[in-house]
């Protein structure tokens, strides 16, 4: 074979297969408008309901409530939210609402409440009565506490919370013989524990407490008595105390003075 015949099959050698060099830049290109679709669609927003105010428990819900923001169109399941003011407009804040939170199904219902409804949310129990109460004795309350309530005895009166004979443990009170020369000492009584608070109204020093209709009609029957009430603030897991618990100057010990809070596991119920 000549030189010439060598050169010519060279450089007329099978050239390169091109397909493997067109699949990748295809692939490159699908890649290319995935990632540019995937992006616009991410950046697509949808308008979602918030409230634009606070909504107290109860009350029906205007369009002044509410205002619309975009969100992202692909956001978490809880982010979900309401679409259009419409859909709220007309229904009933099913718990206190603040303002800029995402407007949800579950927090409308579309009936008013059946019971009395405070400003903080807090609902009048059925078959409990509403009791204004004076914080003054008290000093700072929310709706999260409880209130105990008792009234003082300036006079000393036997026949007033004369139960505590029994709600004391054994211990008399110290009423002084009819003959006596001595005056009755007066003492307080503690009416009540845990009352609920509904709702404080902190600029005209009131509290609204939950009580029974008994509980209620008892309160009246002091104040008509013009025997002045006292409260103090409790906790709301904290041990109901004994009612009519009937204590005067003359019982007070020094052992139960400065006991310690029994621990709430310790409480027998």
């Amino acid at each position: 074979m000549s030189a010439i015949g060598t050169l010519h099959q060279a450089l007329s050698r099978r050239r390169s297969n091109p397909l493997p060099a067109i699949l990748i830049g295809l692939g490159l290109l699908i890649t290319a408008v995935f990632t540019v679709i995937a992006f616009l669609e991410a950046s697509r927003s949808e308008p979602v309901v918030i409230l634009a105010r606070d909504v107290p428990y109860g009350q029906q819900i205007s369009a002044d409530d509410l205002a619309v923001v975009l969100l992202p169109r692909h956001r978490p399941v809880q982010l979900t939210g309401i679409s259009s003011p419409a859909l709220a407009v007309g229904q009933y804040a099913a718990r206190h609402l603040a303002a800029n939170d995402l407007l949800q199904p579950s927090m409308l219902m579309e009936h008013a409440p059946t019971q009395p409804v405070y400003p903080n949310g807090e609902a009048l129990t059925p078959g409990m009565v509403a009791v204004p109460f004076s914080t003054e004795t008290i000093g700072p309350l929310t709706h999260r506490d409880r209130v105990n309530i008792g009234f003082s005895d300036p006079n000393g009166s036997p026949d007033v919370c004369d139960q505590a004979r029994q709600a004391a443990a054994g211990r008399e009170p110290t009423v002084n013989p009819p003959d006596s020369p001595l005056q009755p000492r007066p003492y307080a009584c503690r009416l009540l524990s845990g009352a609920r608070v509904l709702y404080v109204d902190g600029e005209a020093g009131i509290a609204y407490l939950e009580l029974t209709p008994y509980q209620s009609h008892v309160i009246q029957a002091v104040q008509a008595a013009g025997l002045p009430l006292w409260g103090e603030r409790y906790g709301s897991d904290s041990p109901i105390l004994p009612a009519l618990d009937r204590l005067d100057i003359g019982q007070i010990t020094v052992e139960e003075l400065v006991a310690p809070v029994p621990a709430v596991d310790d409480v027998q119920p």
